[in-house]
């Protein structure tokens, strides 16, 4: 039976916004687009995880002039960790069981992540890292905001120490330096939070300095509360139900294209700090009732482990049914959420929390407990890691293989426009596996790709340029190009051409600005293209040949100014009497093809097939510049991922797709051959002697 909590004084407005923040995150993760701003509730946590944890650190410093920072650290630990623990090892267990292979790197590297309190930061990286940055959600990504708060927990306390032994050093009032040194942190995490939310949005939502304001504002607050000097009065109940109506009002009406958290976190950040000023408000038209209903107090007592619990389904489910979730499974999500969270407080919460057996209140015991959880968590989630990349570089190795010595018909020799062919072997064949395919980029050529927020270029170049016999081809733009670079470099290495690169993330060659939602690295690029230009200018005379392409979706302007834009920077090479061939952009898919591979029991040639309309059917600037300006030429290699009717998912038994935009770098090598032959048949290349 668990043991019995201490007689605290029930706080009904704590209560109150607990429940509604867990219920607001719970169903916006279930139904996104009925409550696309539920996400605030993370917002809400902070807020009052800041005002009860300053309270608590006031109140001991008042009553003992001292911190005891290691009982504080073991009193968090013995309250968040064990429910956490258990749904991490829950997560990672069903990860084994019913994920495919293919998720298993991401899922164990963020359960570790999770374990060690840093998911906050591993996502911060992920958002900027091209390569990960559209990579699907694992089990355990909404620990992020539990990692912020634990790191929240860890940095508080010595910001009060300090100004507790400021103030008698100085012989100042504890709770004026309390006040200036919380403050001072408070509105430097705020700056800084809305200066990286225009810089860098991505991340800005997960990094703890943009995020620790939110914690300051409820600790400041219980900073004035605290004070005999100060009486709430008038009307506090309109206060209350301000403060409520806003959080509602936030949910429907935030959305994912709201810049978060800068200036739009302070809208729910002051509803809560409203409703916890208003407490439990008196009269007739007052919440009160409301707030200290059952239902309300017990979803606020199992918000905790009702967030850890929600998730993992979400994510999981999916696999397990093999289909997306529907209305059904949805609500099912939700009353196992309720009922896991609620015997979650009940037999694991509560009794560790709370127990005073095998000396757990002890600190030290405490901390040697929580050492050997994470460490049982991290060594069981580093052999799944092990086990993932040991897969996908024997899948890596087979791939390699099979492109050296293809058997015919294949990759793209299946759809060679002049003696297509299938080979009956390949139907059931799957290269690169789903679980190595996410690896498949032209990884080996680090020196030939500028960074998200590099300005600088590249010095990346193959073959023998010294010898003039042979056309000099230089490949410009973003990752999409960069996809073309090993096929262009066995080109280079059977000595057809000579090859330079300029690539660089989400930066194609064109004049006018990209889509993005980072400032950075569209002003980044526009200074690494003109840099670009002066530095096509100045090799014009021992360039033959430009091929360029990029992602259609990041340009700009309608469709006349996209291809105004690229005809701007492509005119002053033409008129140097460079050729330019722009590549047709290659296929967007409305979903990933490798979630669908990786559920299959069996491989089928026309598998997690797309229709081609769906694929292809956006306008594309490549494509049309090409066509459009004189002295320019389209490649248009669509014939080699669609038919008639559908893009097709695999080929010739290759994995054409890495994700839902980038082709994987096996299927473009199979393509080299048939490249080289349109680049020469449409005079682009000179036929070889």
């Amino acid at each position: 039976m668990p043991a019995s909590p201490p007689r605290d004084r029930f706080r009904a407005e704590i209560a109150a916004l607990r429940a509604c923040a867990v219920l607001l995150v719970v169903l916006y993760h279930l139904w996104p687009g009925r409550l696309p701003g539920g996400y605030i509730g993370v917002d809400v946590f902070f807020v009052i995880s800041g005002f009860l944890i300053t309270g608590h650190l006031l109140r001991e410093t008042a009553d003992t002039g001292r911190i005891d920072l290691a009982r504080f650290w073991a009193r968090r630990a013995r309250r968040l960790l064990p429910a956490a623990y258990l749904v991490l090892a829950t997560s990672a267990l069903a990860v084994w069981l019913w994920m495919p292979l293919a998720t298993w790197r991401q899922n164990f590297t963020e359960v570790i992540a999770s374990a060690l309190y840093v998911q906050n930061w591993a996502l911060a990286a992920d958002s900027v890292d091209y390569l990960a940055a559209d990579a699907d959600p694992t089990a355990v990504q909404h620990y992020w905001t539990l990692s912020i708060e634990e790191q929240f927990y860890l940095v508080w306390p010595l910001l009060v120490l300090l100004a507790t032994v400021l103030a008698v050093r100085l012989g100042r009032s504890h709770r004026l330096m309390v006040g200036i040194v919380l403050g001072t942190a408070t509105v430097a995490s705020l700056a800084y939070s809305l200066w990286i939310t225009q810089a860098n949005p991505p991340a800005a939502y997960f990094v703890t300095p943009a995020r620790a304001w939110q914690f300051g504002a409820g600790a400041l607050l219980a900073l004035v509360m605290g004070s005999a000097t100060v009486k709430r009065g008038g009307p506090t109940f309109l206060l209350s139900w301000a403060g409520f109506l806003t959080l509602a009002w936030c949910g429907l009406n935030y959305d994912e294209t709201t810049p978060f958290p800068g200036t739009a976190a302070i809208l729910p950040v002051v509803a809560t700090l409203a409703v916890i000023w208003a407490g439990e408000p008196t009269g007739r038209l007052s919440p009160t009732p409301l707030m200290r209903w059952r239902g309300t107090h017990t979803l606020g007592e199992i918000s905790y482990s009702m967030y850890l619990w929600h998730w993992p389904p979400i994510v999981i489910l999916p696999y397990v049914l093999g289909h997306e979730l529907g209305f059904g499974p949805r609500v099912g999500i939700l009353v196992f959420t309720i009922a896991a969270a609620w015997a979650t407080k009940r037999w694991v919460e509560d009794p560790v929390r709370f127990t005073h057996r095998f000396g757990l209140r002890k600190p030290a015991i405490t901390g040697l407990a929580t050492l050997g959880g994470a460490a049982v968590l991290v060594s069981g989630c580093l052999v799944g890691h092990q086990t993932a990349v040991a897969a996908e570089e024997r899948a890596g190795r087979v791939a390699e293989k099979l492109v050296e010595d293809a058997p015919p018909c294949f990759g793209a020799a299946a759809r060679d426009p002049e003696k297509p062919c299938h080979n009956p072997e390949l139907d059931d064949q799957l290269v690169p596996s789903p679980e190595a395919v996410a690896e498949d980029y032209a990884s080996g050529y680090p020196g030939c790709f500028a960074g998200v927020h590099d300005t600088e270029l590249n010095d990346c170049t193959f073959g023998d340029l010294s010898d003039t016999s042979l056309p000099h081809v230089t490949l410009l733009g973003d990752s999409h190009a960069r996809s073309f670079l090993p096929a262009l470099v066995r080109m280079a290495d059977q000595k057809l051409i000579t090859l330079s690169a300029q690539l660089k993330s989400s930066c194609a060659w064109t004049r006018d600005e990209i889509e993005h939602e980072d400032p950075l690295r569209v002003s980044t690029c526009q200074e690494w293209k003109d840099n670009l230009q002066t530095w096509l200018l100045e090799r014009a005379p021992q360039t033959d040949l430009i091929l360029t392409t990029g992602y259609a979706k990041m340009l700009t302007g309608s469709r006349q100014e996209r291809v105004e834009s690229m005809e701007a920077v492509w005119r002053p090479v033409l008129d140097q009497g460079v050729r330019i061939v722009a590549i047709r952009d290659n296929p967007r898919l409305p979903k990933s093809p490798q979630k669908c591979l990786s559920q299959l029991d069996e491989i089928t040639p026309d598998a997690c097939a797309v229709d081609r309309d769906k694929a292809l059917g956006h306008f594309d600037a490549f494509l049309a510049t090409g066509k459009h300006i004189d002295g320019a030429q389209a490649l248009d290699l669509s014939e080699f991922y669609c038919d008639r009717e559908t893009c097709p998912a695999i080929i010739g038994g290759v994995n054409v797709y890495r994700d839902i935009t980038h082709l994987s770098v096996t299927y473009v090598r199979t393509m080299t051959p048939y490249v080289y032959r349109r680049l020469v048949g449409m005079g682009a290349l000179p036929r070889p002697s």
